[in-house]
């Protein structure tokens, strides 16, 4: 109930987890020896709890030009709350339920309700700023809006920082504007794709972590992505030592011998701190989501290709592991062949050679049909080479194509584009570009053309067509080479979504790292059992 462990000496928990919990709780707390005054403590701060949870709901602020459904409202109604303790809150819904406008009405409240203490600021991706923009003046309009973006007009525009009610700004930006950031008395900090501060060690969480605010939030569809660890630095800026220090923390959830209780244990901490919402369970009016994986058979010449550059890796592990290499170096050079060997799955192409690529035959097979019923198509791929590679030729089948990478410029008016052109089409988009931030409920079909590592980050990619808005079922299909590194990445996928489920809650499962045992598991490849068969093959 608590996410403390009995038999480990002096046991320490946050004031709020205490008064939330079960009366049966506290009288064994008591039982086991915890003082007076954290009793009193306890009991007084229960009484507030009570006396909050009695009140009439929580109004919507008057500011607020939207319906909040009735899950938006519970959010709304979580973060007030929040508020009004003091504790820090991550709001992680699923991709697609509203997490912006949930986060724009407490800022709303924020403004109604306490006295203001300067700014609200918001962090996002760059690739979010404008939409953070356009949906606080259509939600709150009576807000005063400011973004600070690159440009000249940056060092201007920081003139009116003061006189702002919610001030906008990217990661990149606020790494470079630290120094002035700091000096700001915040009434609150908003952290939009929080994951981006996973990384307890990188540049971009230390700017965080200086901001001054009273009232801290972090939005994220993928609460963890990796590790445990990614949890413990979103709530070190939301809610600090609400998990402890991070060497007791990666002791006893990312070692070896960390259990399903361990991770139920974790899940139980973070309750009254974190709420998280999965589509099936509370959007229930979004229409049907349908993922399924197609299975793609490689031709004889690709295949040779491929068992040739699996012999290679295997040769290059051994090495490593008998000459003792440097860990770190090592594994490098065993990632990056990995890497090669997805990218012949993906396109023969992307390593230099002339082969075709039977992926790109089945690519051609699904969309050539779809796009001539004058429906849209998003193509997502990890390597922006192999959408380079992708473009030509499905222009010249006479598909209509639209393309966004991390290098577009006027990104915006790429996407409308591809909403606004009349008939079928398809929009070629780079994972990690636009993973996130895009609402492209025009289209009601994806298409993952490689498996990413992790299971979260394709969810994401889904999700930009499977949200509010969308009135048709939308259908994902994931392209697999079978019997290669494409088929063994999404049975890791599985593991890693276990754990995700168990520490937030939604089921059991139990956290692996990535070992060299795993990274065999990769290099096996179902290919070598026919590899010289000779109905299809002269030996390779």
């Amino acid at each position: 109930d608590l996410g403390l462990t009995p038999g480990a000496g002096v046991a320490r928990g946050p004031l709020r987890q205490l008064a939330g919990a079960a009366a049966g709780t506290l009288i064994a707390l008591e039982a086991a020896g915890s003082d007076a005054e954290s009793g009193r403590a306890v009991a007084d701060l229960r009484a507030r709890i009570d006396s909050w949870r009695a009140r009439a709901e929580v109004a919507p602020p008057s500011a607020l030009h939207a319906e909040l459904r009735s899950y938006q409202r519970e959010g709304f109604e979580f973060l007030v709350r929040a508020a009004e303790l003091e504790t820090g809150a991550v709001l992680a819904d699923d991709m697609g339920l509203g997490k912006t406008l949930q986060a724009l009405a407490w800022i709303a409240w924020l403004r109604e309700k306490q006295a203001p203490e300067g700014p609200v600021l918001v962090v996002a991706p760059a690739s979010v700023t404008h939409n953070w923009q356009r949906e606080a003046e259509r939600f709150v309009p009576g807000l005063r809006v400011l973004v600070l973006g690159a440009g000249r007009d940056r060092a201007a525009l920081w003139n009116q920082v003061p006189h702002a009610d919610l001030v906008i700004t990217n990661y990149a930006l606020l790494r470079r504007d630290v120094a002035r950031f700091r000096e700001l008395e915040l009434q609150a900090v908003v952290l939009d794709e929080a994951q981006t501060i996973k990384n307890p060690d990188s540049s971009v969480t230390a700017a965080v972590l200086g901001l001054q605010a009273r009232f801290r939030l972090a939005l994220t569809g993928t609460p963890l992505e990796n590790r445990p660890l990614d949890l413990w630095s979103i709530l070190r800026f939301t809610s600090p030592g609400w998990l402890g220090s991070r060497t007791a923390f990666a002791r006893r959830f990312e070692a070896e011998e960390t259990t399903e209780d361990d991770l139920r244990h974790l899940e139980a901490r973070m309750r009254p701190v974190l709420l998280r919402r999965r589509k099936r369970d509370v959007a229930r009016d979004l229409p049907e989501r349908i993922e399924k994986e197609q299975q793609i058979e490689f031709s004889p010449e690709q295949r040779r290709l491929y068992l040739a550059e699996v012999a290679h890796v295997r040769r290059t592990l051994e090495e490593i592991r008998r000459d003792d290499a440097p860990r770190a170096g090592g594994h490098m050079h065993v990632l990056a062949a990995l890497t090669r060997l997805r990218q012949i799955c993906c396109h023969p192409g992307m390593i230099g050679s002339n082969l075709s690529s039977a992926k790109l035959d089945a690519l051609l097979e699904i969309l050539e049909p779809l796009v001539a019923d004058g429906q849209r198509v998003l193509v997502f791929s990890q390597f922006v080479r192999c959408l380079e590679l992708l473009r030509p030729a499905l222009e010249k089948a006479g598909i209509p194509i639209h393309m966004l990478t991390g290098a577009t410029a006027r990104r915006e008016e790429v996407v409308e584009r591809f909403r606004t052109s009349e008939g079928g089409g398809v929009f070629l988009l780079s994972l990690m570009a636009a993973g996130t931030g895009l609402n492209l409920t025009e289209a009601p079909y994806v298409v993952l053309f490689d498996p990413w590592w992790n299971p979260a980050i394709e969810a994401q990619a889904i999700d930009r067509a499977h949200r509010i808005g969308q009135d048709r079922t939308v259908v994902a299909t994931r392209l697999v080479v079978r019997g290669t590194i494409e088929e063994r990445i999404l049975a890791l996928q599985r593991r890693k979504q276990a754990v995700a489920d168990a520490i937030l809650g939604t089921g059991s499962g139990r956290m692996h790292a990535f070992t060299d045992e795993e990274i065999d598991f990769l290099l096996g490849s179902d290919l070598e059992e026919t590899a010289r068969d000779p109905l299809t093959d002269q030996g390779c």
